[in-house]
């Protein structure tokens, strides 16, 4: 009886993790096709909402006790009230923890590769725009969402800064995030070419990433097709039942 008690505690815990999952197994929220981690999206919702949108939060550490306290009551299944529980700075930190501790960088590393060197071997604009969008739409479902939320948050921040450098700062600190770059090592052209190419991703995300509107009118002109479908075979069936009805008092 208790080892089935603690079989059933542990696949509890399990179930309620939230950090070093696999991001298709994290609770997400969202329309169909923009799901994003809950947790990610409460965070930004949660700096948003407090004005927590200065570029100097985004440089500086949060408290490391309150950002593991954070952390394990997430993953206890705990309902974490950020509102009161957080500050700007911990909430911040806690959203960078997350994306450190994915099993799998947001942008996985095969395709890291393939981005990296059409960076370093494009010609021009507009082939770079080309193959970018389409090594973006290689991604998984899950990342892909994941990373135009995130580099659209971002790019939101940068531009309600003064500084002409904030896009390219912001990629200095979450480009070892998503791309999973130790910060240790000593290869700095690495850690230069991962920022340069978040900090492309974030001045143009609206022309790597599909919009979220583009996708719902697809999804409504699929429905909308399908509805057509169905209203012309009830029209023909209404038509051959008039036809039986008909020869039935013709033949009367």
């Amino acid at each position: 009886m208790r080892k089935s008690l603690s079989t059933s505690l542990s696949d509890s815990l399990s179930t309620a993790r939230v950090f070093g999952i696999p991001l298709e197994e994290v609770q997400h929220s969202g329309q169909p096709g923009h799901e994003v981690p809950l947790l990610v999206r409460s965070i930004v919702e949660y700096i948003e909402e407090h004005g927590g949108l200065h570029l100097g939060l985004f440089l500086v550490n949060g408290n490391a006790e309150r950002v593991e306290w954070l952390r394990q009551r997430y993953d206890s299944g705990v309902e974490v009230n950020l509102e009161k529980e957080a500050d700007l700075a911990s909430a911040v930190s806690l959203l960078r923890l997350f994306l450190q501790e994915l099993p799998e960088p947001v942008i996985p590393a095969g395709l890291q590769a393939q981005i990296m060197q059409l960076y370093q071997d494009y010609s021009s604009e507009e082939e770079l725009g080309r193959n970018m969008k389409y090594f973006l739409q290689q991604l998984p479902q899950v990342n892909y969402s994941l990373l135009r939320f995130l580099c659209r948050f971002l790019s939101g921040v940068a531009s309600l800064q003064e500084e002409s450098w904030s896009i390219g700062a912001l990629a200095a600190v979450f480009g070892p995030d998503i791309f999973h770059l130790d910060t240790d090592v000593e290869d700095l052209k690495e850690q230069e070419s991962v920022s340069r190419i978040l900090a492309e991703l974030l001045e143009n995300q609206e022309e790597f990433f599909d919009s979220e509107e583009d996708d719902d009118i697809s999804n409504t002109n699929d429905y909308s097709s399908i509805n057509d479908q169905v209203n012309f075979l009830a029209a023909v069936l209404t038509m051959l039942s008039l036809k039986v009805v008909l020869l039935c008092l013709h033949s009367h």
